[in-house]
């Protein structure tokens, strides 16, 4: 939805003339949405992290969003902007940045299950203590 979103906006501005279709490519100050890195796959795994203890405890589920969209959101929208403006290479750029984005989430997620339902389970062998 986010990219639809997104490439909706990108032909508006550009039928208006608030983007340079030969810019998009060679935005230096916005390059880190899609140039993938090491940093690329510890922000989505910090978000999944976050995103699967707010799931799994009594914290505020609101987080999640917040946590994941931070993630994916800028990735899929500057994909779909490329897209629009023929920046093939940073659309695909953009489209693998979204790609780890997505894997280092599912990838935390599934990691806090685990040892979240190895602390359980130890603790079940605990006994109750008289009261």
């Amino acid at each position: 939805m986010a990219m639809l979103i997104a490439a909706a906006g990108a032909l508006l501005s550009e039928w208006t003339g608030l983007i340079d279709v030969g810019v998009v490519g060679s935005l230096k100050q916005v390059d880190f949405i899609y140039q993938v890195g090491p940093f690329s796959l510890i922000l989505a795994m910090l978000a999944g992290a976050a995103g699967m203890l707010s799931l799994t405890s009594a914290k505020s589920a609101a987080l999640i969003g917040v946590f994941i969209s931070v993630t994916t959101v800028p990735a899929a929208a500057f994909a779909a902007l490329a897209v629009t403006t023929g920046a093939w290479r940073t659309a695909a750029e953009s489209a693998v940045q979204l790609l780890v984005n997505l894997v280092g989430i599912a990838f935390a997620g599934v990691l806090v299950l685990l040892m979240r339902t190895r602390r359980e389970d130890r603790n079940l062998g605990r006994p109750l203590t008289e009261g």
